[in-house]
């Protein structure tokens, strides 16, 4: 079971390349920046994060400039590794179909609720573990030895976040992307974007928007609603998407 899962993972890995060139690029551009602070021309004029101004020891090694630079590098990381994870999600499925793959993988002993799951672990665990992996590499770059510092304060308010993101926003919308990405036959960002827009609208237009207040349909932009309502609905919507995904998964090629 376990060699069967390894084996899905690594096949993600290595068919979907931007799960791990993007993280390269971001590290890549870190570097280019901290050169660019050391023999060029680049400065940034801010003051320290509020988390770090309270702190003696983090402001005697941190200067305005490297804090701004490393909070900013580390909230593009966030953003751009779930983006890619997004248009994981929603090309996975899809993109099996279109190349034929499909048929060699279901001659295979793996169901296909082994490999969507897979697929949705990826997604959810092995994203955000990149993501904490490249802040590391990026906190070093800047900081050296004195990294440890800046990320146990860091991580300390970050991780939290992250979690939240994970459970309440992520996690619903994975889930609706693999179902999008398993239905579509032609362009599966169509539907994830349409979709849920055309019932906002609608429910906008005849409900005054208590649908949406139940549901919340818009988990990442600006979503603030950490309640456990929200939890349970997103928990039932991703368990629904994800059995829908398997069984379209299961009937079509």
């Amino acid at each position: 079971m376990m060699t069967a899962f390894y084996a899905q993972l690594k096949r993600e890995w290595l068919e979907h390349t931007n799960l791990w060139r993007v993280p390269l690029i971001l590290i890549g551009l870190a570097v280019l920046v901290r050169l660019s602070m050391v023999f060029g021309n680049l400065s940034v004029d801010v003051n320290l994060p509020e988390q770090l101004q309270l702190d003696d020891a983090i402001g005697s090694v941190l200067d305005g400039a490297i804090a701004r630079v490393l909070n900013v590098m580390n909230s593009i990381i966030v953003f751009s590794m779930i983006i890619v994870a997004c248009v994981y999600a929603l090309s996975c499925l899809f993109a099996e179909r279109q190349d034929q793959s499909v048929l060699f993988w279901r001659s295979l002993p793996i169901s296909d609720t082994q490999t969507v799951l897979s697929k949705l672990f990826v997604a959810l665990v092995g994203v955000p573990v990149i993501i904490v992996l490249c802040q590391i590499i990026v906190t070093v770059i800047f900081l050296d030895t004195a990294s440890g510092q800046y990320l146990s304060h860091y991580f300390s308010h970050s991780l939290g976040h992250l979690g939240k993101l994970l459970l309440w926003a992520l996690l619903p919308t994975i889930a609706w992307c693999l179902f999008c990405s398993s239905i579509a036959n032609r362009s599966p960002f169509i539907i994830a974007l349409f979709a849920p827009l055309a019932v906002i609208v609608v429910d906008w237009l005849f409900l005054d928007g208590a649908l949406n207040e139940l549901a919340g349909f818009n988990r990442l932009i600006g979503f603030d609603d950490f309640s456990l309502q929200m939890l349970l609905v997103g928990f039932v919507l991703s368990a629904v998407f994800i059995a829908l995904a398997i069984n379209r998964r299961r009937q079509r090629i």
